[in-house]
């Protein structure tokens, strides 16, 4: 019979997001960040380049175009249409990167070479000056006017090629990309070992984190150097330590109190559980028979051995059941069920604890000086008792206390060796599978009724077997690994 224990359940597995190494990350960021400035700075470059290509372009137009317009000048006076016609192809052959060349004289007439499109109406639109002038078109087109004398001639344009444009800028822009990449790598490079040095230390300390998720708080962190990090790992490394330290009081304390109390306090949970209250439990009294004469005859040293092998058996049987020891008390022990753990069957828990423990008394089986066997009497009782803070502001015990208490107290001493006594009305929530002998109507002092109180025994083989299970576990759990012990008869 395992009553006191309940499967826990399983966490509920959540959806693991891809882990993205903070190496990887600043690798990534500082490669787009670098990119991102090459490709700023080229466009920065390409711009100024381009302004300079062009003020050069402009002066080279300017003296071309000049020169051109002087060349016409003296055809157009004549009237010679072919020289004029000459002079233009010809200019457009021998000037490197001329692609096409455009003449109108006063009287409208034009001459072109190459694809001239609708350059007269930008022509039309533009006031041209005495110097080539840049008209503003996709194309490089350079225009001015013609003059003999302060007299107007004509009009002369003409447009560049862009290619060479083209070819510095796919050169610049080549040089750059092999540039950016090196650089790109480089710090790529050298962010990735920066940042694995740097998140090391993180991974370490998450590393530490899991090990206090395990409830291991010996695992320490190594320190080194004198930054943040060296900071977060002193810190760190100070939580272990009152952690470790609140665990060990955990645990000592533990053996003194009730466990889950202790919990509750170290969780900061200690507001609710520990308030006072009314509340029906089951009270447990186990005392030794004829102590005083045993501590009388025995050493101080044999006496208190001798209980702590009993208590330590008694303890077990009790948690096992689903009780908790509320107190040891000289020779006795009292124990409370359905406090502070809720147990609906707590009485019929608390009847067979008392039997199992009186079954643990006999296999123990230590003798005193005179032969006889040290034995228990073990008293129950149901009732509503007080649960709360008993003592002074200095020392306070966290116990039950009531009518019912005392009466568990006073069962335990109408039995003899090995019996467990009880009141009929506690009897009688035991359950199925005990059978009562009645001791008949007994006046309990402290109680204004006289109380029917009887011996309870095990009449059912599974209410034996549980018995029999719980006891053979403490054994196996509180003496050497060389003891093992069978046990057989429950009365």
């Amino acid at each position: 019979m395992q009553n006191n224990a309940s499967d826990s359940p399983q966490a509920v597995p959540q959806h693991e997001v891809p882990r993205f190494p903070i190496r990887l990350r600043w690798t990534l960021f500082v490669g787009l960040a670098v990119a991102a400035a090459v490709v700023l700075l080229a466009g920065i470059v390409l711009d100024m380049e381009r302004d300079a290509w062009l003020k050069s372009q402009e002066a080279q137009a300017e003296i071309q175009v000049k020169r051109l317009g002087d060349e016409l000048k003296i055809p157009m006076l004549a009237g010679s249409s072919a020289e004029v016609d000459f002079i233009i192809q010809n200019f457009s052959q021998s000037i490197p990167n001329v692609t096409a060349v455009y003449f109108q004289d006063q009287a409208g007439k034009k001459w072109s070479v190459g694809t001239t499109q609708d350059i007269y109406h930008i022509i039309a639109q533009t006031t041209l000056p005495d110097v080539a002038l840049h008209l503003s078109t996709k194309q490089l087109w350079f225009a001015k006017k013609v003059t003999y004398a302060g007299s107007d001639v004509g009009v002369v344009a003409v447009q560049y090629s862009e290619d060479a444009w083209e070819s510095l800028a796919s050169e610049l822009l080549q040089r750059m990309f092999f540039a950016a990449l090196f650089v790109i790598v480089l710090a790529s490079l050298v962010v990735y070992w920066l940042a694995g040095r740097m998140s090391k230390p993180l991974e370490e300390l998450a590393e530490a984190a899991q090990f206090v998720a395990d409830g291991d708080y010996d695992h320490r962190l190594h320190i080194r150097g004198n930054d943040e990090f060296t900071d977060a790992a002193t810190q760190f490394n100070r939580m272990m330590d009152e952690l470790q330290h609140k665990e060990e009081m955990r645990k000592v304390l533990g053996r003194y109190l009730n466990p889950e109390l202790v919990s509750d306090v170290f969780d900061g949970e200690h507001s609710s559980a520990l308030v006072n209250r009314k509340q029906e439990v089951t009270v447990l009294f186990a005392d030794m028979v004829s102590f005083t004469a045993f501590s009388e005859s025995a050493e101080t040293e044999e006496v208190v051995d001798v209980l702590n092998q009993y208590f330590e058996v008694f303890h077990s049987i009790i948690d096992y059941f689903g009780g908790h020891v509320d107190k040891y008390i000289g020779d006795a022990v009292m124990a409370v069920f359905n406090h502070p753990k809720e147990d609906k069957k707590h009485t019929r828990n608390a009847v067979m604890a008392g039997i199992a423990m009186t079954v643990a008394c006999k296999h123990l089986g230590i003798l005193r000086k005179d032969g006889s066997k040290v034995s228990f009497r073990i008293g129950l009782n149901r009732g509503d008792v007080i649960v709360g803070n008993i003592g002074a502001a200095e020392r306070l015990e966290y116990t039950v206390i009531g009518d019912a208490v005392n009466v568990a107290s006073r069962m335990g001493g109408l039995g003899g060796a090995d019996e467990v006594v009880l009141p009929k009305a506690t009897f009688d929530m035991s359950g199925q599978g005990f059978s009562f002998g009645d001791m008949g109507k007994i006046a309990v002092k402290g109680v204004s009724e006289a109380l029917q109180c009887g011996v309870v025994k095990v009449q059912s083989e599974k209410v034996a077997n549980d018995i029999s299970f719980a006891v053979a576990r403490a054994f196996d759990m509180t003496l050497p690994t060389s003891v093992r012990v069978i046990v057989g008869d429950i009365n």
